[in-house]
């Protein structure tokens, strides 16, 4: 779904996609999580697999929902605000998560590296979202710049027709 709103609606495409491998992490450590505790209860270990694998999909049938709420709201606060207050809020938030990761790096040892991949994609890819967010809603001379209202207008009704499963 994101790759066929790529060109229509950029925006929309970068939360599907952020959203949907948020709520896969969610789901599969959530379903992963309830399997190891239960392993040592099930001595076939059917039990604990199907306990995971409802457990999994609860959650990221929950994460989902929850997501799809908080891109409403946030497209409802981006249209009230404006572009550049939204920027602003994107520059905060690249700032917090940068601070963040460092601290963690600082304090982490190499052992527990591989534990640091998704915050570090995370901090990551908000900081090329800040970086697309200013050339394409305030650049006019950036080749792909875009109307800021006419996005949010699109992923708000984009949002509500699968909401309501359109």
């Amino acid at each position: 779904m994101a790759a066929r709103l790529r060109r229509e609606t950029p925006l929309v495409a970068i939360l599907v996609a952020a959203t949907l491998l948020f709520c896969l992490h969610l789901g599969w450590s959530t379903g992963r999580n309830v399997h190891a505790v239960l392993l040592p209860a099930s001595p076939t270990r059917i039990g604990a697999t199907i306990a995971g694998l409802v457990a999994g999909l609860a959650v990221l049938e929950l994460a989902a929902a929850f997501a799809v709420t908080l891109m409403t709201a946030g497209l409802q606060l981006a249209y009230d605000t404006g572009r550049h207050c939204v920027l602003a809020l994107l520059a905060i938030t690249s700032a917090f998560a940068l601070a963040g990761l460092t601290w963690r790096l600082w304090e982490l040892d190499t052992a527990a590296l591989a534990g640091t991949i998704l915050p570090v994609l995370g901090t990551a890819g908000l900081l090329v979202l800040t970086i697309w967010f200013e050339r394409a809603y305030l650049r006019p001379a950036y080749p792909g710049f875009r109307d800021f209202w006419v996005d949010v207008v699109d992923a708000r009704h984009f949002l509500m027709r699968s909401a309501h499963g359109e």
